[in-house]
C-alpha cells in the first residue's frame, strides 16, 4: 500500500514516489538574464491587489521584469522564460515584519517550474509564449503572449554599465529590504467552499550579479477579450489599467540565482502551527531543561523560550549562573542582529527563562532534558549518568554533541532507550536527531515533534556519522579558514568578507567560530580521532594561545572579533577592502 514518507517531498500524482533528489538537484540556476522595467503608479489602485497582511511601501512601485533562465541544476541542465510583476511591499504579521516584493503573477513558457512553483512554493505561476528576448542596436527587448495574442512587451535602451562599487553600495542600502513575498492559495477539491490553504508565504533566493546596466525602460500592455484569452484577460487588463505616472530607471543583469537555500526555505508567514502529533508532544513537554549554560545551552533556551515553552537552566559554575542573564540578552540581541529573532521573539524568550543552581529542582517538571556540557567524553557520561538518576522513566534525556556519537556515551544510562542526540546549529533552527544504539524509534519521532514545535526543521539520520550532516561539511571549511589565517597572513575579515559576499549570507566561517567557541573548536582536535591528523600540531598552536587568554568568541567578549559589536555587523564591513594583512595576535 502506498504511503507517504514524512521525511521526502511529494507532488501530484504523489503515489508514484517523492521527487528524485539526486547529485544535481539544486536550486542553483547558473545562467540568468534578467530585464526589469520598475514604474510609479495609482496607490490605491495597486494597494487593491495586495491580501491582507501586505500593505504598499512608501512608494507605490511596481516592476515588470523578463529573465531568461538557462543552465538549471534540478531541470538536468535546461532552461525556460518567464516575465513576472512585483509590487513593493510590506508585510505586518503578528510575529513578524517583512519588506520587499509581493509577486502579483508569474508567467513562464514550460509546466514543471510552474507545477513547482505553485504547489511547493505557493507563488501565482500560469503558462505564456516567452521567446528568448531580443538585442538589436544596443536596445533589448522581450514580450509574452498566450492562445497568439500578445500579452506585454519590455524594451529597455540606452543601457550603460554600473560599476561593481555602486552595485555593492546599492545592495547594501537594500539590506533586509529585499524579502520575496506571495500568497499561496490553492482551492477546496471542486472549487468552492472554504480554501484547502490560503496564506502569505516568502521565498528566499540568493542573486550572484556579474554585471549590471541601467537604462530607459519603456512597457506596452495589450487590452484582451474573454475570447482572446479565457483564463488570463482580466489579469492583464487589471495590470494594463494601472497607470504610468513615471518610469524609474530600468535594469539590466546577468549572473545567477539560487532558489533552494540551506536554513532559509519557503515558508508561511502565519504564526507557527504545529501538526497534531507536535501539539500533542508540546501538551507532554510543559518545561525543556538545559543543563550547561554556555553557548549551546543559552541559544537552545532562547529558541525554546521564543516558541513559547516554560525553560529552566542549570550549571555547575556559580560564575556562569550569575553571568546567565547578561548573556542571554547579549546573545538574544546578536540573534536579533542577524535577522533570526524579531525582538518580540527575544521578549518572550527571556520571559520564558528561569535559571537553577540545584539540578533537581531545575528539572523538576520537565519531561525533556538537554545536556550541552563541555564536549569531553567523561565530563558528558558523569552528566548524562546523574541525570538518568534523578530524572523520571518518561523524561527524554538529550546530548547536543555532534562530536561525541550517541553509542559512544549511551552506557552511561541505565535506560538508553531514552537517550538521543539533539543537536542544534547556532543561528539556524535546524536540529540533528541521531539515535544511539538502543534508542527506541518512538523517542525520535516525539523529538522530530519536538523539533517542529519550535518552528524549526529535523535531519533525521538513520546512521551514526562523526559531525552528523552540517558540522561535517562545516569542518574542512573551518580548518581552511584557520590554515589561512596561520600560514598565508590572510586576516579574518578578508576571509569573512569573502564569504559573505559569495555566499549571501551574514555571517562569515571566523564569525562562526567565534559563535560556536573557540575552546570548542580547540577541543574537537583533541580528540583522539584526531590525533594522527597532519594538520593537528598547526591548529592547536594557533587556537593555544587564544584560550590561554580567554578570548573564546562571543561567550567571553573576544575571539577573532570583539563583542557585542564585531566588525563583520557592521555596515560598511562588505564593501571594505580585501588587502590581506597578517592578524594581530
Amino acid at each position: 500500500m502506498f504511503s507517504i514518507d514524512p521525511g521526502a517531498t511529494y507532488m501530484m500524482p504523489a503515489h508514484f514516489g517523492p521527487r528524485y533528489t539526486g547529485e544535481k538537484t539544486s536550486g542553483w540556476y547558473h545562467d540568468v538574464t534578467v530585464m526589469a522595467v520598475p514604474y510609479r503608479t495609482d496607490r490605491d489602485k495597486l494597494a487593491a491587489l495586495l491580501p491582507a497582511g501586505f500593505e504598499l511601501a512608501d512608494d507605490a512601485i511596481i516592476t515588470v521584469y523578463y529573465a531568461c533562465n538557462k543552465n538549471i541544476d534540478w531541470l538536468a541542465g535546461r532552461g525556460y522564460n518567464m516575465v513576472g510583476v512585483n509590487a513593493a511591499a510590506i508585510f505586518n504579521g503578528a510575529d513578524e515584519q517583512l519588506e520587499g516584493n509581493f509577486t502579483l503573477v508569474i508567467w513562464e513558457n514550460l509546466t514543471d517550474p510552474i507545477l513547482v512553483g505553485r504547489e511547493v512554493q505557493g507563488i501565482p505561476k500560469i503558462y505564456a509564449d516567452i521567446p528568448d528576448h531580443v538585442i538589436h542596436d544596443g536596445g533589448w527587448r522581450c514580450s509574452a503572449s498566450h492562445f497568439g495574442n500578445r500579452i506585454v512587451d519590455i524594451d529597455i535602451k540606452n543601457l550603460v554599465d554600473v560599476p561593481p562599487a555602486d552595485v555593492a553600495a546599492a545592495e547594501l542600502a537594500r539590506e533586509n529590504k529585499t524579502h520575496p513575498m506571495s500568497w499561496r492559495y490553492l482551492p477546496a477539491p471542486g472549487g468552492y467552499g472554504p480554501p484547502s490553504v490560503s496564506e502569505p508565504i516568502t521565498f528566499p533566493s540568493e542573486n550572484l550579479l556579474k554585471q549590471v546596466m541601467v537604462g530607459e525602460g519603456m512597457l506596452s500592455w495589450e487590452t484582451l477579450t474573454w475570447e482572446q484569452n479565457p483564463t488570463q484577460f482580466h489579469i492583464v487588463n487589471t495590470l494594463g489599467a494601472l497607470p504610468v505616472i513615471e518610469y524609474l530607471p530600468a535594469i539590466v543583469t546577468q549572473g545567477s540565482t539560487n532558489l533552494a537555500l540551506p536554513e532559509k526555505w519557503t515558508r508561511s508567514l502565519l504564526p507557527m502551527q504545529p501538526h497534531a502529533e507536535a501539539m500533542r508532544l508540546y501538551e507532554e513537554v510543559p518545561s525543556v531543561c538545559f543543563v550547561g549554560s554556555g553557548a549551546m545551552g543559552c541559544f537552545n533556551a532562547l529558541v525554546a523560550g521564543a516558541a513559547g515553552l516554560n525553560c529552566s537552566v542549570y550549571d555547575s559554575s556559580q560564575a556562569a549562573m550569575t553571568s546567565l542573564p547578561e548573556r542571554l540578552r547579549a546573545m538574544g540581541g546578536h540573534l536579533c542582529q542577524q535577522g533570526f529573532f524579531s525582538n518580540d521573539d527575544l521578549t518572550r524568550a527571556l520571559d520564558g527563562i528561569t535559571p537553577f543552581d540545584d539540578l533537581r529542582a531545575a528539572i523538576a517538571g520537565a519531561t525533556l532534558v538537554s545536556e550541552s556540557v563541555p564536549e569531553q567524553p567523561d565530563i558528558k557520561r558523569a552528566v548524562l549518568a546523574e541525570l538518568d538518576g534523578l530524572c523520571g522513566e518518561h523524561v527524554i534525556i538529550t546530548t547536543n554533541t555532534s562530536t561525541l556519537l550517541p553509542s559512544e556515551l549511551e552506557g552511561a544510562l541505565a535506560k538508553p532507550e531514552r537517550f538521543a542526540a539533539l543537536h542544534s546549529h547556532l543561528g539556524a533552527k535546524v536540529f540533528d536527531i541521531v539515535g544511539g544504539s538502543r534508542t527506541d524509534p518512538q523517542l525520535l519521532e516525539q523529538l522530530e515533534a519536538y523539533v517542529r514545535c519550535l518552528g524549526g526543521y529535523p535531519l533525521l539520520l538513520s546512521k551514526e556519522n562523526p559531525g552528523y550532516v552540517i558540522n561535517s561539511i562545516l569542518g574542512p571549511l573551518l580548518t581552511a579558514s584557520l590554515l589561512l589565517m596561520t600560514e598565508k597572513e590572510v586576516s579574518a575579515e578578508v576571509i569573512d568578507r569573502a564569504w559573505m559576499r559569495s555566499q549571501s549570507v551574514a555571517i562569515g566561517p571566523v564569525g562562526l567560530m567565534d559563535l560556536f567557541g573557540l575552546d570548542v573548536i580547540f577541543d574537537s582536535w583533541q580528540r583522539p580521532g584526531r590525533r594522527n591528523h597532519p594538520l593537528r600540531p598547526r591548529i592547536l598552536a594557533q587556537l593555544a594561545p587564544l584560550i590561554e587568554s580567554n578570548a573564546l568568541g562571543i561567550k567571553s567578549g573576544q575571539g577573532f572579533y570583539n563583542y557585542p559589536d564585531p566588525s563583520y555587523a557592521q555596515a560598511a564591513f562588505l564593501v571594505g577592502t580585501t588587502n590581506a594583512k597578517p592578524i594581530d595576535r
